[in-house]
């Protein structure tokens, strides 16, 4: 089994993040930067990198806000 520390738009992405424990969403929110950062690099992002970085964003976004009021949701843990 290889490691890649990016993630190709070509490859599967969760559905639904809300079901990713935190530690596997920043895990995939840092994939998706490297992703990004190496299209920069190439020339431009591809449509689909921008939506995942966006969707990251809003559920990051979303936890932070559920941590403050203090609402936090069970998770489920990334296998």
């Amino acid at each position: 089994m290889s490691y890649n520390s990016k993630i190709d738009p070509t490859e599967p992405f969760p559905e639904d993040l809300r079901l990713l424990d935190d530690c596997a969403l920043h895990v995939l929110n840092s994939k998706v930067h490297r992703e990004l950062d190496a299209e920069y690099a190439q020339g431009f992002p591809e449509m689909e990198t921008e939506f995942r970085k966006e969707e990251l964003a809003q559920e990051l976004n979303r936890r932070a806000s559920s941590a403050i009021a203090g609402k936090r949701p069970r998770l489920l843990r990334a296998v």
